[in-house]
């Protein structure tokens, strides 16, 4: 796809507003864990229990958020979209408010502010059957997951700023607020109401063997990000360089960022063909960080292994659109978001006992392993994919032409 594809991709009815809008709402999403981690290893000292409190926020988000993908199919987007928010917002502003001491009670809060995290993503990513074509849905989904870049770029910065300034708890609470403003303003436009009208048959089964292969593939490639993750900033600290750790994270994005718009651009029907080819680069670059000689050398590399990261999961995103049973689309792709949140709780987790134990190259080796796994489980999908008997996109709840018609284009 050339630029002036792009420009088409992004021109059509609700798209820019919609991308744009929930990019904001999905800000607490790569705000909040480092928020919590700020305000409670400050109030306590331990970094042990700022783990435990993050591990409660996400664990409540990757079991309810499913339960809420379900209701919003059912009930519809928008009712669905702004009751969570201002539960999630107050939880958050309740999370800056709790003694970081009381640990019984700031786990439940962190547990209760996950549980009633919005599905934002899965709710937009939903609604593009619904308003691109299939010739250009995969760029969408592409740039959808290069732009999602973006708010764990920015999320991170805006935590530093705003807890430097105003001082530990305010990253809360202003996650709280960018999550509720950036959620308004995207349920106000009329697509939002679209959704509700299809039911899948209450004996079809919404997590089909293909889908929960596509949740195995992701679940392990968002392990293998989370366990490179605390490598990093274990490489960084073990050089003196602790201060760097962000930028070499920053840097990674911005590989990931590259590497999304140059794909995008290429974007084809194919995902199930290319994604195991992505994920086999995607080992090959992080197995190679665990030659690296020194903090300079990791930049340059961080750089090359993050330019698969968006590929993939534009791929992985728009497979699920096209595996989801029609009516079941936002419960489709919130399991695909709890396998995200699973992967990366077990990953951080598992990264900090292989980099204890064993160092941070290890780590990167491992994270390459899991990474290859996910490559060995997305080639099954080749199989599943081919033999679908619904039509592509089960996510159309009308052709791209009634949308367009139904948003007054």
């Amino acid at each position: 796809m050339t630029r002036a594809g792009y420009r088409s991709v992004l021109g059509a009815p609700g798209v820019r507003w919609l991308m744009a809008t929930s990019l904001v709402a999905r800000l607490p999403a790569a705000m909040a864990g480092l928020a919590i981690i700020l305000r409670v290893s400050h109030g306590t000292g331990s970094y042990a229990k700022a783990g435990a409190v993050t591990a409660a926020f996400v664990v409540g988000a990757a079991l309810v958020g499913p339960v809420l993908g379900r209701l919003a199919d059912r009930l519809g987007r928008r009712p669905v979209l702004l009751a969570a928010s201002v539960a999630n917002t107050a939880g958050l502003v309740a999370l800056s408010r709790v003694p970081t001491h009381d640990t019984g009670t700031i786990l439940a809060v962190a547990a209760l502010a996950g549980a009633s995290s919005p599905p934002v993503a899965a709710s937009v990513r939903s609604l593009w059957p619904a308003l691109v074509e299939a010739a250009r849905r995969d760029a969408l989904y592409a740039v959808d997951s290069t732009l999602q870049e973006l708010t764990f770029v920015v999320g991170p910065a805006l935590v530093a700023i705003i807890g430097s300034a105003f001082g530990v708890s305010a990253p809360l609470v202003a996650s709280g607020a960018f999550g509720l403003v950036g959620t308004v303003a995207l349920v106000s436009h009329p697509v939002i109401t679209t959704g509700a009208e299809h039911r899948p048959h209450r004996d079809a089964r919404v997590l089909s063997r293909p889908l929960l292969v596509l949740i195995g593939a992701i679940t392990l490639l968002v392990l293998a990000f989370g366990s490179l993750e605390i490598g990093v900033v274990a490489f960084a600290g073990a050089r003196h360089a602790a201060g760097q750790a962000g930028l070499l994270l920053g840097v990674w994005s911005a590989g990931s960022l590259l590497g999304g718009a140059l794909f995008g651009t290429r974007a084809t029907a194919g995902g199930a063909r290319v994604l195991p080819g992505l994920l086999v680069a995607c080992a090959g670059g992080f197995a190679l960080l665990a030659g690296t000689p020194g903090v300079a050398a990791l930049y340059a590399l961080l750089f090359v292994a993050g330019l698969v990261i968006a590929p993939s999961l534009g791929c992985i995103y728009g497979l699920a659109g096209r595996l989801a049973l029609p009516g079941a689309v936002v419960e489709a792709f919130s399991w695909v978001s709890s396998g995200i949140l699973v992967g990366a709780a077990t990953g951080s987790a598992a990264g900090g006992i292989v980099v204890q134990h064993f160092g941070s190259r290890v780590d990167f080796l491992a994270s390459g392993l899991a990474s290859l796994a996910a490559a060995a489980t997305a080639v099954t999908l080749r199989r599943h994919v081919a033999s679908r008997r619904w039509p592509a996109g089960g996510g159309h709840e009308a052709p791209p032409a009634e949308a367009a018609a139904r948003l007054g284009a």
